[in-house]
């Protein structure tokens, strides 16, 4: 990502969210930390890369966002707000989850003790059930 595309984002969000640091990137995408000024909370903002705005990407960008704004379970993670940027570049916005991913604990820890992983495998079931209900595949679960 580019400076000129932080300093986009930055300046879209209108003073809202102050962004901290890039947290990873995809072929679609970039995701930011944020702190979210006026509530005092750590955000994620997930940004539509500039190069693709012209391209199918943000159709399918703009699906991504209305599909995770209708998803309300206690096992997903909600949208907060969503918009688009001058240059065209669609964002939206997410709390900031804290911890560790289930591939760093196994990588640390080797495996899980039984209960641990059945309770994690019921809450990633239930949260897949309730997506599938709503006629939402996921396709990129991973630890």
């Amino acid at each position: 990502m580019t400076q000129d595309l932080r300093d986009q984002l930055q300046d879209g969000l209108a003073g809202a969210y102050t962004l901290e640091n890039e947290l990873s990137g995809g072929g679609m995408s970039r995701v930011f930390i944020a702190a979210d000024t006026s509530l005092g909370r750590k955000v994620v903002v997930k940004v539509l890369r500039p190069d693709l705005a012209e391209t199918l990407s943000v159709e399918r960008f703009r699906r991504e966002i209305q599909l995770a704004a209708r998803l309300q379970h206690p096992h997903i993670v909600p949208l907060l707000a969503a918009g688009v940027l001058d240059s065209g570049a669609l964002y939206y916005t997410m709390p900031f989850v804290d911890g560790e991913s289930l591939r760093d604990r196994l990588d640390r820890d080797g495996e899980l003790p039984v209960s641990d992983a059945t309770q994690l495998l019921r809450d990633v079931a239930s949260a897949l059930d309730y997506a599938h209900r709503q006629l939402v595949v996921h396709r990129d679960i991973k630890p």
